[in-house]
């Protein structure tokens, strides 16, 4: 389920709100909403935020960023610079006036210390786990690597799916500034106004002001902290036996049951629901094919034998 054109969303939690099954909110309303866990927020955040932009998934014109930064190189001013969004070969540019969100990687704006520039953020949807250690020093673990992580030096762990990226775009003053400090309070209130860095868990707000442009953080979903358990197996060979770690002793019982073999039954998922997560679809059983009818071979109906026909022989000659 996505944010449709209009805007308006069908509650998926409305019972929790006092309303009808079926009824459909503003997203503007959806956003503010206290419920936590909704797998609708991670539309609604992709909605109201822009995304980061790549230079290999945008469908600029390559060729013309080439000539750009030949012409760059030459000590060439911007205005003589052309957009790599239009078809044909043009040098002006609507970025001042309309907002534009290819002018991080146009290659017309490097410089982005002018006041015409101002702050903003951008996401990218990736699967990392911050990880803090107890010795003060943290890690950023890609999910293909996160097995290797020792799991006895670490204080907790920050997984994310989105991460956060400062970013300098021309944006005109006015309107579009003041919709910036509203999506930026949307932010802090709305997300817990949290953000995880190399540091561990920061104010937004705060690393918004002092960050800078590139500066990346991630959304923490949740917070992972080690928990003793116990794994039962068969021994193979050999096997040192560890001490008592000061444990009561107990008498020996008469009888000892033997252990029995882990069963196979399916561990029921204890995972926290993510706020970005989209809602996974469940995939329908599979139909069997239907079998084709056998045609049967009719049969041919018997026809009764005729009787044979009596003969009368016809008396020699000579004979009566």
């Amino acid at each position: 389920m996505a944010v449709s054109q209009n805007s308006w969303i069908t509650c998926l939690e409305p019972e929790l709100r006092g309303l009808f099954p079926g009824t459909k909110v503003h997203f503007t309303e959806c956003i503010q909403c206290e419920i936590k866990g909704c797998p609708i927020k991670g539309y609604l955040f992709s909605h109201y935020f822009p995304k980061w932009v790549s230079l290999e998934e945008s469908n600029l014109n390559k060729k013309i960023i080439e000539l750009n930064k030949t012409l760059a190189r030459r000590k060439k001013g911007t205005s003589q610079l052309y957009c790599p969004k239009k078809k044909n070969a043009s040098t002006s540019c609507t970025a001042g006036t309309k907002f534009c969100r290819y002018n991080i990687i146009c290659g017309r704006y490097t410089k982005r210390n002018t006041e015409e520039f101002i702050k903003s953020i951008r996401w990218r949807k990736v699967m990392i786990y911050v990880v803090m250690y107890l010795d003060g020093t943290s890690e950023v673990v890609d999910r293909s690597r996160f097995s290797d992580v020792d799991i006895d030096k670490v204080e907790r762990v920050y997984p994310g799916n989105y991460e956060v990226t400062v970013v300098s775009e021309l944006v005109p003053l006015g309107e579009e500034k003041e919709k910036l400090t509203e999506t930026v309070a949307t932010f802090k209130d709305k997300y817990n106004g949290a953000v995880v860095t190399t540091d561990g868990m920061v104010e937004f707000e705060e690393w918004f002001k002092n960050s800078s442009t590139g500066d990346s953080a991630v959304i923490p979903e949740k917070v992972l902290v080690p928990q003793k358990t116990y794994k039962v197996r068969k021994i193979k060979g050999m096997s040192a036996v560890s001490g008592g770690k000061g444990a009561k002793k107990v008498d020996v019982p008469e009888e000892v049951k033997p252990a029995q073999k882990p069963s196979k039954k399916k561990v029921e998922d204890d995972r926290q629901a993510s706020l970005f997560n989209e809602p996974e679809k469940k995939d329908a059983p599979a139909k069997k094919p239907a079998k084709k009818p056998v045609k049967k071979i009719a049969e041919k109906p018997q026809t009764a034998k005729k009787p044979a026909k009596k003969t009368t022989k016809k008396p020699e000659k000579g004979k009566k």
